[in-house]
């Protein structure tokens, strides 16, 4: 969460940070057992967790963490799309939906909040990844026939570089606010450090402000440095329920009285959710095929588990989910994808 995009926010700091962590519910606990339950659910978090807010690398494990072998999964439209009655004849067209991260920025690399704050990306080697995306995306599956970008600097950088990569470079990007990252109100901007502190005081944690960002806990779960108490929060209530937190501590006003937009997953998901599915139906019915989007992990990470019903820990800068859109439905064809970028 804080700390870049806060997924910005929910990807990894770095390899060296990457724990084998999936998304954990603890098991009810025997009469005799609390220990042993906050020992399973220790043994699945990395002594340094993920910084949700800062992106960088996927958590490993996780249901669909860099699914570019993942199995397809259906989910249904949203109530608002109507199904097509069973005989009926069927206007729609297969879309496939290229939804992707932008790439590595300046707020990124200083692990600030990066919510409705922007930041161009950082560097030309940061340029060169949604180069090779492109090119590679052109030369495995075909050139993208149209594209999409949230209203923020980060967002159209990104894809203009996605569509030179692959040769299309005069090609409009058509941008829409919809499809922005989660606001982090009194956080924008800030120290990833300062707002996780914020959500594991709001979700009850005891944190040692004083270790190593990524000290182990206790046996209870307990007192483990920043990091990895991000690392227990997000296993324990997932990002919905974390995301949650995160509302309630970033919307409370500033010394100045005023109280800055904050929101969680079902906000974001909302307004990706309508923005996604105006960008597929109008695909379809313009006959194109392949479509790029470009919005922000954590906003991506909330749809996927809200909208799909594909809980993700992380999405890279960069990283590509793969989505099919027919006759009103949704299929997840891969998550996080990376592949794109060798």
């Amino acid at each position: 969460m804080p700390g870049g995009d806060i997924a910005d926010f929910c990807a990894l700091k770095d390899k060296k940070r990457l724990g084998r962590m999936s998304r954990v519910r603890p098991a009810p606990a025997p009469a005799h057992g609390k220990e042993e339950v906050m020992k399973s659910v220790l043994s699945r978090v990395s002594a340094a967790a993920a910084v949700v807010i800062t992106g960088a690398a996927t958590i490993p494990g996780s249901p669909v963490a860099s699914a570019s072998s993942a199995a397809p999964v259906a989910a249904p439209a949203p109530a608002s799309l109507p199904a097509l009655a069973h005989g009926g004849r069927s206007h729609s067209r297969g879309v496939t939906i290229y939804l992707t991260r932008h790439g590595q920025t300046i707020l990124n690399v200083l692990e600030r909040a990066q919510g409705w704050t922007d930041s161009p990306l950082v560097n030309d080697a940061a340029r060169a990844v949604p180069r090779t995306v492109g090119k590679n995306i052109a030369a495995r599956e075909g050139k993208l026939d149209s594209a999409y970008a949230a209203d923020m600097k980060r967002h159209l950088e990104t894809a203009q570089l996605i569509l030179k990569g692959m040769g299309s470079r005069g090609k409009t990007v058509h941008q829409d606010a919809g499809l922005r990252e989660l606001a982090f109100g009194t956080f924008e901007g800030g120290p990833a450090r300062a707002s996780w502190l914020a959500i594991l005081h709001q979700l009850g944690y005891s944190v040692d402000e004083d270790a190593a960002p990524n000290a182990p806990a206790d046996a209870d779960g307990q007192n483990g440095g920043w990091q990895t108490m991000e690392g227990i929060a997000m296993a324990q209530h997932g990002v919905d329920g974390t995301m949650a937190a995160l509302k309630t501590v970033a919307g409370r006003p500033t010394e100045s009285g005023i109280a800055l937009p904050a929101e969680d997953c079902s906000d974001a998901n909302a307004r990706l959710s309508a923005s996604l599915n105006r960008i597929a139906r109008d695909a379809s019915r313009n006959h194109h095929k392949r479509v790029l989007v470009v919005s922000s992990g954590l906003s991506i990470s909330c749809y996927l588990t809200d909208s799909l019903n594909t809980p993700t820990t992380g999405i890279s800068n960069v990283g590509v989910s793969k989505l099919q859109y027919t006759n009103g439905k949704w299929t997840v064809l891969s998550v996080n994808d990376k592949s794109y970028q060798q």
